[in-house]
């Protein structure tokens, strides 16, 4: 099992079974991961600008530079608007997740064609795959849904089947090139 977290090539498969939990854990408790998740963020953003301004603070005598002191602020204030505006952050969620998903499968669809140069059997169905990933991409990001917590489970859903698509597909192009 150690050999293979720490072999190279299987950044891929490890990306995707990854991607699978975090679908499974936003598809099951999605506004409870949510909230958790911002509130980390949070706590961890003026925990960080915290100790850069201590950081500048403790190292003034040594020329310590103003550009450390002003990532501590900015951090800082990122990380209360994280805690306390946190409907604002959740409203982005769902573009930044659609647009990753929807460049997934525009490389996906690359790869698609790249198993067609190589005469793999089965490369329409990764044609397939990676259409769907695109559509579920843009459908995301185009937000249909009426509220956000049915949109989270929906982009939990939507990740679990990214992250088996890309499965399928990369053991389709292990065939290939191994």
């Amino acid at each position: 099992m150690k050999d293979f977290l720490y072999r190279a090539d299987n950044h891929g498969v490890l990306l995707s079974i990854l991607m699978i939990v975090l679908g499974l854990l936003l598809a099951l408790w999605p506004g409870h991961v949510m909230t958790t998740a911002l509130t980390l963020l949070g706590i961890a953003l003026v925990v960080g600008g915290g100790l850069l301004i201590y950081s500048w603070y403790s190292g003034r005598n040594q020329n310590s530079s103003v550009i450390t002191l002003t990532e501590g602020i900015l951090l800082a204030i990122a990380g209360l608007v994280v805690l306390f505006a946190p409907r604002f952050l959740i409203s982005i969620v769902p573009f930044a997740v659609g647009a990753m998903i929807a460049l997934n499968g525009i490389f996906n669809l690359a790869q698609a064609f790249d198993q067609r140069r190589e005469s793999y059997s089965r490369w329409t169905a990764s044609l397939a795959m990676a259409v769907l990933t695109i559509v579920l991409g843009l459908l995301i990001l185009f937000n249909p849904f009426s509220t956000m917590e049915m949109l989270v489970v929906a982009i939990g859903v939507i990740i679990i089947y990214n992250g088996v698509s890309n499965l399928l597909i990369e053991l389709g192009y292990r065939k290939i090139y191994k």
